[in-house]
């Protein structure tokens, strides 16, 4: 696509109101994302039309042609290159402690927008008094739903998996506590009413309210840190809204899947989740469902005779001890 018209259409109205506060700051944190963020990037040009904008790549050392393919050809995004990864979390609040637009976006670069995505989503913003968090309806690639929300991490959660195996592939209809994940997500909510959360593939809510809220807990590596700041949200009396009429295409996975210690990276997130939380009652119950499941993991993989990702899930299950 070519992006000449575009660029120069909001790059003018940039360099004409530098001074002033821009609509919107996008943060993209990207991590060996050389395949995903020039579909991104475009996707932003085209859902900016009459939006002011300013576009922050935060980098957690990439090895591959990531960081000089962004500056060849997105000279106008402002790039954060960390010499080590840092984590999600952290690379956001990178973005964020320099970002100046009155709305902030956070955007996985592996997601897509609509024309109208970034329109609906600040018009609602617009609309809404209170501080919030909204985010857009996710689908793959084929325009099938995947979860954009998901429930907090509740002893209510493990009910999904026996759920989801008699339900084989279908969604339910309807929005339930404790089990978004396999709601089809199809009508506007406000989250906060079914114990759910928006994730952070693409989130939206205003710069100062973020920062006011304290930003992501870095603590976080990777998974948990939308949870745990929409939990904070919840606590604080404030909401979390999906907008179906708003949609982004989500790869959801792909890069994270490549990487082995993802699961460990998960168990982490979860156990700080659950011991930050959660009453110790219900977080030792949570905690009995999240070992088990990494056992079933673990027995797969020995099964599978996938000597790498059995290590990391042995060295997972240490992390169980309360030590």
């Amino acid at each position: 696509m070519d992006l000449d018209g575009v660029r120069q259409g909001n790059g003018s109205k940039e360099a004409g109101t530098k001074r002033d506060r821009p609509d919107l700051s996008i943060v993209i944190v990207t991590h060996e994302s050389e395949e995903y963020l020039p579909r991104c990037v475009q996707s932003v040009y085209r859902a900016t039309q009459g939006i002011s904008f300013e576009i922050i790549m935060v980098d957690n050392a990439s090895k591959d042609n990531l960081v000089e393919l962004a500056r060849a050809e997105f000279p106008e995004v402002k790039i954060i290159e960390n010499k080590r990864n840092e984590g999600f979390a952290h690379g956001v609040n990178q973005g964020v402690s320099i970002a100046s637009g009155r709305v902030l976006t956070i955007l996985n670069p592996d997601t897509q927008l609509y024309p109208d995505t970034l329109k609906v989503l600040l018009d609602f913003l617009d609309r809404h008094p209170s501080d919030c968090v909204v985010g857009a309806r996710t689908v793959d690639e084929m325009g099938r739903s995947v979860p954009s929300c998901r429930s907090l991490p509740h002893i209510g959660n493990i009910l999904k998996y026996p759920i989801s195996f008699l339900l084989r592939g279908r969604r339910l209809k309807n929005p339930n506590r404790f089990l978004l994940d396999l709601w089809d997500q199809n009508k506007t909510v406000d989250l906060m009413e079914y114990n759910g959360y928006v994730t952070g593939a693409c989130l939206v809510t205003r710069l100062d309210f973020f920062r006011e809220m304290g930003g992501f807990d870095e603590r976080y590596f990777l998974y948990c840190e939308d949870a745990d700041f929409c939990s904070h949200m919840r606590r604080s009396g404030h909401h979390a809204f999906l907008i179906s009429e708003a949609s982004v295409i989500h790869w959801g996975g792909r890069s994270a899947s490549r990487n082995p210690l993802t699961r460990l990276y998960f168990v982490e997130a979860y156990l700080h989740y659950i011991h930050k939380n959660l009453t110790f009652v219900h977080g030792l119950a949570y905690q009995a469902g999240l070992f088990f499941l990494v056992v079933v993991w673990t027995l797969k993989a020995w099964v599978r005779r996938d000597r790498t990702e059995a290590k990391i899930l042995l060295q997972s299950l240490r992390c169980f001890n309360p030590a």
